[in-house]
């Protein structure tokens, strides 16, 4: 939802009826134009985050609807904050996708040194996890192959008797 700001004599900044705002003292040569976005789309969901909260007080304990918001907005402000970095560094790189990898330098990049080292732990643990999965999961794949050849075959030898 677009709110116009404080001082409304400040014109630099002006949005459409969609909710597209410009810089009014932009030439047009590059369309600095972004969308504005809805609390909901920019927030992880308040519900999620109340979650989170509860698992780390007594069972009693109870928490402001004021606190819950404030937390919403803080994680998902940090999650924006090491993205672009991420973003940036893939950029950098001519790549598409953040990876772990990119999440992790940019943690570091930013001053969150304490969290590498655990997070590197949890990423290879992660890692290995789903090559296994996968692994599994082909193993499985091609054991189902393997028992529906052979009773083709069974079907083919009963059929030539």
């Amino acid at each position: 939802m677009y709110q116009q700001p404080e001082n409304s004599n400040d014109n630099s900044l002006m949005a459409d009826q969609m909710g597209h705002t410009t810089d009014s003292y932009d030439s047009g040569d590059n369309d600095r134009s972004e969308l504005l976005l809805r609390e909901q789309d920019r927030f992880l969901p308040i519900a999620n985050i109340s979650r989170i909260m509860k698992k780390s007080i007594p069972a009693n304990g109870k928490i402001a609807k004021e606190a819950k918001e404030c937390v919403q907005e803080c994680v998902s402000e940090f999650i924006s904050f090491i993205t672009s970095e991420a973003s940036d560094r893939c950029k950098q790189e001519k790549r598409k996708t953040i990876n772990g990898d990119d999440i992790l330098f940019a943690m570091s990049v930013l001053g969150f040194d304490n969290y590498i080292e655990p997070l590197q732990v949890y990423l290879m643990k992660y890692r290995d996890f789903i090559s296994r999965n996968d692994k599994e999961i082909k193993n499985i794949d091609l054991k189902d192959d393997d028992d529906d050849s052979s009773s083709t075959n069974q079907h083919e030898d009963d059929s030539i008797q």
